[in-house]
């Protein structure tokens, strides 16, 4: 499989799902009159939810990842990253946005699917290279999100609504992303038969021993 279209499909994808200039002013939107909310809910009894549901959720998203070959897991990061925007937007209330951060953390914690998905695809001699562009085009897009909120504030004068606006557009772009992924063949615990070396492998294993393991990886095959 050729390298070059899924690193660009998750270039494309670790890029906008990371370009959010809306989320250094996250406080400020919830304190202002869009939400109305007080700082003692914000801090107390909002923000908790995110990190309580991320430890919650990252043993599991972590099993299901492998299992389900990775690609599922980026889409439902994607998903999740829209649900939590479009709430933002248009939500009101103490419950709306602790249903948000819930869904934040769920894509906070299905954030392992990304680095994990290029090392299924790709040769390991390709490793180092494309775990370089993936990790350089996150921090870009981070940096690019929050720069681009600021000169909109200080320069263009522009509402804090209009910030959300621009990240559930970006995060929209990124959910295109993930569906035009090739689906992995082999991942690291529940279909290491698959790979490379796991014929010679499974040449040595013992008749009947694995079974469970082969019908995983065919179920994963029939998912493509």
């Amino acid at each position: 499989m050729s390298v070059l279209e899924p690193t660009l499909l998750l270039c494309v994808f670790g890029f906008f799902s990371s370009l959010r200039p809306s989320e250094p002013f996250l406080t400020a939107f919830l304190l202002g009159p869009d939400h109305n909310l007080t700082e003692e809910q914000v801090v107390n009894e909002i923000y908790p939810v995110w990190t309580y549901s991320y430890l919650a959720l990252l043993l599991p998203i972590f099993l299901a990842t492998d299992y389900l070959c990775y690609k599922p897991v980026l889409v439902l990061q994607a998903t999740s990253l829209v649900v939590t925007y479009v709430i933002l937007l248009k939500a009101r209330g103490l419950l709306a946005m602790q249903l948000l951060e819930f869904f934040f953390g769920l894509a906070t914690a299905s954030e392992v699917a990304y680095f994990s998905y290029i090392y299924s695809v790709v040769e390991p001699a390709h490793y180092q290279k494309v775990t370089g562009y993936c990790r350089s085009v996150t921090l870009f897009g981070s940096a690019a999100g929050s720069l681009t909120g600021q000169l909109l504030l200080s320069l263009a004068k522009v509402r804090l609504v209009h910030l959300v606006i621009i990240t559930l557009a970006s995060s929209a772009v990124a959910f295109v992303a993930p569906w035009f992924l090739p689906m992995p063949k082999r991942s690291l615990f529940f279909h290491m038969g698959a790979g490379e070396g796991g014929a010679t492998q499974q040449q040595h294993r013992p008749v009947g021993e694995g079974l469970g393991e082969g019908a995983a990886s065919e179920w994963c095959h029939h998912s493509e």
